[in-house]
Protein backbone atom coordinates (compact mmCIF):
# COMPACT_ATOMS: atom_id res chain seq x y z
CA UNK A 1 0.00 0.00 0.00
CA UNK A 2 2.86 2.36 0.77
CA UNK A 3 4.34 1.63 -2.65
CA UNK A 4 1.15 2.80 -4.39
CA UNK A 5 0.98 5.89 -2.19
CA UNK A 6 4.61 6.85 -2.93
CA UNK A 7 4.09 6.26 -6.65
CA UNK A 8 1.03 8.52 -6.67
CA UNK A 9 2.86 11.17 -4.63
CA UNK A 10 5.80 11.09 -7.04
CA UNK A 11 3.55 11.44 -10.08
CA UNK A 12 1.68 14.35 -8.47
CA UNK A 13 4.99 16.05 -7.70
CA UNK A 14 6.03 15.68 -11.34
CA UNK A 15 2.74 17.19 -12.50
CA UNK A 16 3.09 20.04 -10.01
CA UNK A 17 6.62 20.79 -11.24
CA UNK A 18 5.45 20.77 -14.86
CA UNK A 19 2.63 23.18 -13.94
CA UNK A 20 4.98 25.51 -12.09
CA UNK A 21 7.46 25.49 -15.01
CA UNK A 22 4.78 26.75 -17.40
CA UNK A 23 4.78 30.49 -18.08
CA UNK A 24 2.17 32.42 -16.11
CA UNK A 25 0.32 33.52 -19.27
CA UNK A 26 -0.07 29.89 -20.31
CA UNK A 27 -1.28 28.93 -16.83
CA UNK A 28 -3.89 31.70 -16.96
CA UNK A 29 -4.97 30.61 -20.44
CA UNK A 30 -5.40 27.00 -19.31
CA UNK A 31 -7.41 28.06 -16.26
CA UNK A 32 -9.65 30.28 -18.39
CA UNK A 33 -10.22 27.50 -20.92
CA UNK A 34 -11.18 25.05 -18.20
CA UNK A 35 -13.47 27.61 -16.56
CA UNK A 36 -15.14 28.36 -19.91
CA UNK A 37 -15.67 24.65 -20.49
CA UNK A 38 -17.13 24.26 -17.00
CA UNK A 39 -19.42 27.25 -17.56
CA UNK A 40 -20.53 25.91 -20.94
CA UNK A 41 -21.38 22.54 -19.42
CA UNK A 42 -23.36 24.23 -16.64
CA UNK A 43 -25.33 26.31 -19.13
CA UNK A 44 -25.98 23.18 -21.18
CA UNK A 45 -27.36 21.37 -18.14
CA UNK A 46 -29.60 24.32 -17.27
CA UNK A 47 -30.90 24.52 -20.84
CA UNK A 48 -31.65 20.80 -20.81
CA UNK A 49 -33.49 21.05 -17.48
CA UNK A 50 -35.62 23.99 -18.62
CA UNK A 51 -36.29 22.26 -21.94
CA UNK A 52 -37.49 19.11 -20.17
CA UNK A 53 -39.64 21.15 -17.79
CA UNK A 54 -41.16 23.14 -20.62
CA UNK A 55 -42.12 20.14 -22.75
CA UNK A 56 -45.35 19.84 -20.83
CA UNK A 57 -45.36 16.08 -20.39
CA UNK A 58 -47.75 15.57 -17.54
CA UNK A 59 -46.74 12.86 -15.11
CA UNK A 60 -49.68 11.22 -13.42
CA UNK A 61 -48.79 10.74 -9.78
CA UNK A 62 -51.16 8.51 -7.86
CA UNK A 63 -51.18 6.01 -5.04
CA UNK A 64 -50.17 2.42 -5.64
CA UNK A 65 -53.32 0.34 -5.86
CA UNK A 66 -51.90 -3.14 -5.26
CA UNK A 67 -48.78 -3.74 -3.19
CA UNK A 68 -45.97 -5.69 -4.85
CA UNK A 69 -46.24 -9.43 -4.35
CA UNK A 70 -43.05 -11.35 -3.64
CA UNK A 71 -43.18 -15.05 -4.43
CA UNK A 72 -40.71 -16.29 -1.82
CA UNK A 73 -41.93 -18.82 0.69
CA UNK A 74 -40.37 -16.94 3.59
CA UNK A 75 -42.17 -13.71 2.72
CA UNK A 76 -45.49 -15.55 2.41
CA UNK A 77 -44.99 -17.07 5.86
CA UNK A 78 -44.33 -13.60 7.26
CA UNK A 79 -47.56 -12.30 5.71
CA UNK A 80 -49.56 -15.19 7.14
CA UNK A 81 -48.06 -14.88 10.60
CA UNK A 82 -48.68 -11.12 10.72
CA UNK A 83 -51.57 -10.56 13.14
CA UNK A 84 -52.52 -7.21 11.57
CA UNK A 85 -55.19 -6.97 8.92
CA UNK A 86 -53.82 -5.72 5.57
CA UNK A 87 -56.27 -3.81 3.38
CA UNK A 88 -55.39 -1.85 0.23
CA UNK A 89 -51.68 -1.95 1.00
CA UNK A 90 -52.11 -0.31 4.40
CA UNK A 91 -51.92 -2.02 7.73
CA UNK A 92 -55.10 -1.85 9.77
CA UNK A 93 -55.38 -2.77 13.40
Amino acid sequence: MKNIRTTIDNELEKLDLRWRNLPVKKQIRYVLYLFALYLLMGVGVLVKVFYDLGKGDKIDISHIEVPAVIHNESSQKELVSNPKDIENGRERE
